[in-house]
């Protein structure tokens, strides 16, 4: 015979509370226990697994609009290779008394393994690689090769007021052989799944090839028109499927990347998403080339359509002597795979070798961008860009502009920005900046000169100190972005214990 008693906790939140409050006391006893003189045997015990712990504090103030603190204690246990964090993101408006219930609060905590990788989640969460990629595409950028990072998920550093807290149980695996595996899930404040697993095969030193998985559905709200005229029709609540495979080879010379989805929504309908990426080459030199598109119907990774669409795009990359590098690039995108392309972003930059010349003053970078939005041919928008970095001595300074147009045409006009008969100036800004360090601390000095059609021309201006050490830093800047009626004060900082 024995007895004892149960505690059935079926509330979703109060089962969240719990496990965060289990990881501060398990952080906290084991904390204390390993600074306990009087306790001998405990004290040998710690001491073998040698714990020691970090601190980090960074803040955020601007004068009458908010103030942010983020603290992140971390105690890890060397030889274990195992650490406990808490993380708590405080956001709130200045001066906190005039809106007492507009503030942000958020704690999470997670328990990690650093040989594996392996982890334990609760709070506001991110996601990188796969599952991100998938979110919506079209804000993104191109998914060239090297822009396919592995799956992970770790706590987010930034207040979030549109994600909720979620739970996510992530193992890795040792390296057996050549092979390296992982497994994740993590859970919504529904309850709702996103799980996801893969594995690497690391071949030798530069070669490896990644293998992914992902899935995640739930049960999408009620969408209702937001007038009578609406262009987005009204939805019922619907279930939500959606399913992803990713694949990346890296080689010496070679590298290939590409990623498969497939949505399925209730009363929406299916569609799917995919990419590739290319790589030719390696140091000194690469092409890259990417491709993307969507169906109509694809509803991403947060349960939102991004709408159909297609974009190609290509880099070329030189990387010479003494941290020399030039770069060249374009992308276009269209509305589908077949439709004309109506969009485009095109750069080039250099970047000097350090110690170019022998005069005191030298080039440090140059580049320029143009892009065209010509979505609306009634209002079809241009821009160029260019920007210039210059050394002298101490000091770096740096100076760029920007121009803006706007034309219209009878028909889809190419997807470059060249100028017609019909373009005309929409605006033009002009800015620089010169920053100096000596010793600690760091000065720069901004300044800039904006120029709108029939508007009257606006500049701004701003200073910014700040000193660094071992301790952190510490960041003052004052600020006008209408100058010289308005002025802004900001304060930042982050405070660390290594």
């Amino acid at each position: 015979m024995g007895g004892g008693f149960t505690v059935s906790i079926t509330n979703p939140s109060q089962r969240r509370r719990l496990c965060l409050v289990a990881i501060l006391i398990l952080e906290a006893s084991l904390y204390a226990e390993s600074k306990t003189p009087d306790l001998p045997e405990q004290q040998r015990f710690f001491e073998k697994l040698n714990p020691y712990w970090s601190f980090l504090w960074t803040g955020f103030w601007e004068h009458e609009k908010y103030l942010i603190n983020r603290g992140d204690l971390r105690i890890r246990i060397s030889r274990e290779n195992l650490s406990l964090r808490t993380l708590l993101i405080d956001k709130r408006p200045v001066p906190p008394w005039e809106e007492p219930n507009a503030g942000i609060t958020a704690f999470s905590g997670g328990l990690y393994h650093k040989k594996t990788g392996s982890r334990i989640l609760y709070g506001i969460l991110d996601e990188w690689g796969l599952p991100a990629r998938l979110r919506n595409p079209w804000i993104r950028s191109l998914p060239f090769a090297d822009y396919h990072k592995p799956s992970m998920v770790d706590l987010k550093t930034e207040p979030s007021s549109a994600k909720e807290p979620e739970t996510c149980l992530y193992l890795g695996s040792p390296q057996w052989g050549i092979f390296k595996g992982f497994a994740s899930i993590l859970i919504d404040t529904g309850l709702n799944p996103a799980v996801s697993g893969g594995c690497t095969l690391q071949f030798n030193a530069e070669t490896d090839l990644r293998l992914e998985g992902f899935y995640t559905g739930r049960t999408l709200p009620a969408r209702t028109a937001a007038s009578w005229f609406s262009n987005v029709p009204p939805l019922p609540e619907r279930e939500f499927r959606l399913y992803a495979l990713g694949i990346v080879y890296n080689g010496p010379f070679l590298g290939i990347a590409a990623d498969w989805a497939y949505s399925d929504t209730f009363a929406y309908g299916r569609d799917l998403y995919g990419n590739l990426g290319l790589r030719i080459g390696n140091r000194p030199w690469q092409v890259l080339l990417a491709a993307d598109g969507a169906g109509n119907r694809f509803v991403g990774r947060d349960g939102s359509a991004s709408g159909a669409g297609f974009r190609i795009g290509a880099r070329f990359e030189h990387y010479g002597k003494k941290n020399r590098l030039f770069r060249f690039g374009t992308s276009l995108r269209s509305d589908g795979l077949g439709e004309p392309f109506e969009r485009s972003s095109t750069f080039i930059s250099y970047r000097f070798p350090s110690g170019f010349g022998s005069l005191p003053v030298k080039p440090a970078r140059v580049s320029l961008s143009l892009a065209r939005n010509g979505s609306d041919i009634t209002h079809i928008e241009d821009k160029a860009e260019a920007a210039a970095g210059i050394t002298w001595g101490p000091f770096r300074s740096a100076v760029s502009g920007v121009l803006s147009g706007v034309s219209s045409a009878q028909e889809q006009p190419v997807p470059f920005p060249i100028p017609n008969e019909s373009s005309a100036f929409s605006s033009a800004k002009i800015s620089g900046e010169v920053s100096y360090r000596l010793g600690l601390f760091q000065f720069k000095v901004k300044l800039g000169y904006t120029l709108k059609k029939d508007k009257e021309p606006l500049g701004d201006a701003a200073f910014h100190a700040a000193a660094r050490g071992t301790w952190g830093r510490l960041g003052l800047q004052i600020a006008s972005p209408e100058f010289p009626t308005a002025w802004t004060y900001t304060v930042s900082w982050r405070l660390q214990k290594k």
